[in-house]
């Protein structure tokens, strides 16, 4: 006889990988979110509006634009980063916990990915190389190696 839905679910939140994978993903979440608002402050600080009904909302006395301000398409490139390398750690991720990731091994994944990525943030808000491409090479090194791991159970 199998487990319900609720029996497996509860086994799944008392699995210290899973939890230390649902923590990264809550401050990865939310570090998107923070990169989001920053975006926005760069947009309101320049007055950089592509948008006409933004600039007449936020700043009356500009006019919107079809070029995005240097700093503002510097933050949407940091968004646009985001997007590219969050959710690819969100699938293997989890396909990692689910394939019967350990504890440490979840922790040292998991963290190492989630650290590498704030301080991404942080170094591209800075404009500071090479430590930006440090960061996006150990992040992505992180979830390449839950891919390895995936496959390897998997196989």
């Amino acid at each position: 006889m199998g487990l319900s839905a609720e029996g497996i679910m509860e086994l799944l939140f008392r699995s210290d990988a899973f939890q230390t994978y649902a923590m990264c993903s809550a401050i990865l979440a939310l570090k998107m979110w923070g990169s989001a608002v920053y975006t926005a402050l760069q947009r309101r600080g320049s007055s950089g509006f592509v948008n006409a009904e933004d600039a007449k909302l936020l700043a009356p006395d500009a006019a919107a634009s079809e070029v995005e301000k240097p700093e503002v398409a510097h933050a949407l490139r940091i968004q646009r980063n985001d997007l590219e390398n969050i959710p690819l750690f969100w699938i293997v991720g989890m396909l990692y916990v689910f394939t019967g990731a350990t504890a440490l091994g979840a922790a040292a994944y998991c963290w190492t990915f989630t650290i590498a990525r704030v301080l991404h943030t942080v170094v591209y808000v800075r404009q500071m190389q090479p430590a930006r491409a440090l960061m996006w090479l150990i992040g992505s090194l992180a979830v390449i190696g839950m891919a390895v791991q995936v496959i390897w159970r998997t196989i």
